[in-house]
């Protein structure tokens, strides 16, 4: 786990004071953050003042900050004015309304995710208008990832060309996404002799990356391009094209309903599969902090499996709370008597649910293994 640790970035926790979308503070009209004036020539709009500040403290000083943690959040006002009420929101959710003179507030976070977690507030002032502060918690896990190992229950052949970026199961076969700028392809393949079935070619320019299945659509993301592609199941036709805001580096089907992105950071972005438009975004941390380079994803269980990039280890997320319950090792899977110079990293994970069978390769591998997932020893 040396490696994985080494790349791991320190999170850290962060404050701004910004305008964000509250309720209207009470009475009819809409809400505005100040009264604002219409500059002339002559004159210049000076920025509206601040006044209150609040502070978020841990009230266990020992802790890392960890989903269950209490905090203490406390405003401060520099007395010229006193809110009428103040409105928090935790994680975009109303949690509270403090009444006029009330300061403090206990926010619990056993029921939060992990990750950066919004608090907002918006004062209520009494001449109709609102101030707004905000801070955002970094949430690590609760929990000490249990360590898992596996045992390889069959070997079947793989293309040593395909750069494995994506991969579904299907109906004895697999739905295969293969990288690399004029190698990228969109493949079918016979799982039990390596046979490609279908194959359709991407464009020079593009580096393919994650592949997921929604009924008979195929949806193939690009690395750095910010565009994916749609595709009919049978022919391979090219349907549409979409655009992502991030690397695209995994994807997975959630369900019928939303989509799985990873870009190699720590972040699960839930799309929806016809717009793909962001649903939410959540962050993966275990324990120790966050998990980043995140990269090929699959369903499995309920549970979403996640290599991470340049290990052999494979992270099992409770997505909902990015929460990693366990990790995989699968160091030593491909022996070295079939190792290359061209064999590059674990990468790829497909998943037979009518089966209840689990399969992996990696980039440029000779071999796909069906595997037990089991303890560690």
């Amino acid at each position: 786990m040396n490696t994985f640790n080494n790349i791991r970035r320190n999170a850290i926790i962060f404050a701004a004071l910004i305008p964000l979308a509250f309720q209207s503070c009470g009475g009819s009209g809409s809400n505005t953050n100040t009264t604002t004036q219409t500059p002339t020539a002559n004159t210049q709009q000076q920025p509206a003042k601040q006044h209150f500040e609040i502070k978020i403290l841990n009230k266990n000083p020992e802790s890392t900050g960890k989903i269950g943690d209490d905090y203490n959040l406390d405003i401060t006002s520099d007395g010229s004015v006193v809110a009428d009420s103040t409105i928090i929101k935790i994680d975009g959710k109303k949690v509270a309304t403090l009444p006029k003179g009330e300061t403090s507030f206990n926010i619990a976070t056993s029921a939060l995710r992990c990750g950066r977690v919004p608090v907002s507030l918006q004062f209520c002032l009494p001449d109709g208008t609102s101030e707004y502060a905000s801070q955002t918690l970094m949430l690590y896990s609760d929990i000490i990832p249990k360590k898992k190992s596996y045992k390889v229950l069959a070997t079947y052949p793989h293309d040593v060309e395909a750069y494995t970026q994506g991969l579904v199961y299907e109906d004895g076969c697999l739905y295969e996404s293969t990288g690399l700028k004029r190698k990228s392809s969109l493949r079918k393949v016979k799982i039990d002799n390596g046979s490609i079935l279908q194959s359709v070619n991407l464009e020079d320019e593009y580096f393919g990356e994650g592949l997921a299945m929604i009924g008979d659509r195929l949806m193939q993301l690009t690395w750095q391009s910010h565009k994916g592609f749609v595709y009919d199941k049978k022919t391979f036709q090219r349907l549409s094209e979409f655009n992502v805001a991030t690397e695209g580096w995994g994807l997975t089907a959630l369900n019928n309903d939303t989509l799985i992105l990873t870009s190699g950071s720590e972040n699960l972005y839930f799309l929806e599969p016809n717009g793909f438009s962001t649903i939410k975004t959540v962050q993966v941390c275990d324990n120790l902090g966050v998990v980043q380079y995140l990269n090929e994803t699959e369903m499995v269980g309920g549970r979403l499996l996640a290599n991470i990039y340049q290990t052999d280890q494979i992270a099992e997320i409770d997505y909902n709370t990015g929460k990693v319950l366990s990790y995989i090792d699968l160091t030593g899977i491909l022996p070295d008597n079939l190792r290359s110079t061209t064999t590059d990293v674990l990468n790829g994970i497909a998943y037979d649910a009518a089966g209840d069978r689990l399969f992996v390769t990696g980039k440029n591998w000779p071999k796909i293994y069906l595997i037990k997932i089991i303890d560690a020893k």
